[in-house]
């Protein structure tokens, strides 16, 4: 007789002479309590050492059901698709990762069980180093004297094109007036090796190389320009309690730099409510006694230095910056 039908018609039996109000067992499926194959880490395309091992029971073990498995993720693959419970109630199958690294997941399922789905994690981590690739920073600009304001990077890849950590990547410059932050640096958890730049005295044109001579696509170039230092600079004053520069945009404080003997400009928004230009240090500058509405007032800087200076009406609430090189 079949072994469901016996144990549901034993429950029967007892509940009819006062054993128990118990219903029948339902059918589940769960996860093997040892050696389920769960948390298994290894790199990408892989087969996981252990296999995946589910129960069945009802009541009891249940042997000769049929477990449907599926992995998810491009590439991966699970073996058998389909397997049988034997006497404890286990069925079991090999697990094949794909090739993107990261969480992948894998299901057993039984139809009509309770717990079924039952969902396996792993983690798939990066192969083998191949490729220097996406490079990103470049053709920018900057003063001399300037740290360029973002960092050139590379990424570091396996052949499926997920990043690769503890690679060291060389930096250089190979031409025009410049150094390099770190030389060699070292790729992090995505895969991005990146240094920064700072623009030596000379302007023109700077190139600065990525190598891992290891890696297909190194070395990898990046062009920059240093540009002189400005003889101008333009603030906007108000409309609100606010000073902005012109060149970048910063407020509160508004930060320029000039050259020795450059000018500063400070253009009242319409509409503005009353502000001023005080100087809150050396050399003392001031646009006027009072608060204005309108109009503009320049001052020319003969020193190397930093000047900083606010508002008569507002004080520090209303803040600027001159960096005169």
């Amino acid at each position: 007789m079949n072994a469901k039908l016996v144990s549901m018609l034993g429950l029967v039996l007892v509940t009819a002479c006062g054993g128990g109000s118990s219903g029948p067992p339902a059918l589940t499926l769960q996860k093997a309590t040892t050696a389920s194959g769960d948390g298994q880490t290894d790199s990408v395309l892989s087969t996981l050492p252990n296999p995946l091992r589910v129960v069945a029971t009802f009541g009891a073990p249940q042997k000769g059901d049929t477990v449907i498995w599926s992995a998810s993720g491009s590439g991966a693959s699970i073996t058998p698709l389909k397997s049988v419970t034997d006497t404890n109630g286990v069925a079991t199958a090999t697990w094949r990762l794909g090739h993107v690294s990261g969480a992948q997941t894998a299901t057993a399922t039984l139809a009509g069980a309770t717990g079924s789905p039952v969902t396996f994690n792993a983690t798939a981590t990066p192969g083998v180093a191949t490729d220097l690739t996406n490079p990103t920073g470049d053709q920018q600009h900057g003063m001399i004297g300037t740290v360029l304001p973002k960092p050139l990077a590379v990424m570091i890849a396996d052949q499926y094109g997920n990043g690769v950590s503890g690679v060291v990547v060389a930096w250089q410059v190979t031409s025009g007036s410049a150094s390099v932050n770190p030389v060699n640096a070292t790729s992090d958890g995505n895969g991005v090796a990146q240094t920064t730049v700072t623009l030596g005295s000379n302007t023109g044109p700077i190139t600065v190389t990525a190598t891992k001579a290891t890696l297909a696509g190194s070395p990898q170039s990046f062009g920059a320009t240093a540009q002189p230092i400005p003889t101008t600079a333009d603030v906007t004053v108000g409309p609100g309690i606010v000073f902005t520069s012109a060149r970048n945009g910063s407020q509160n404080p508004a930060v320029d730099t000039v050259a020795v003997g450059g000018t500063v400009t400070w253009t009242w928004a319409a509409a503005s409510i009353g502000h001023s230009v005080q100087s809150t240090g050396t050399p003392s500058f001031a646009s006027s006694g009072a608060a204005m509405t309108s109009g503009t007032y320049t001052f020319t800087f003969n020193t190397a230095g930093t000047y900083h200076y606010d508002c008569v009406v507002h004080g520090t609430a209303m803040s600027g910056i001159i960096v005169v090189r």
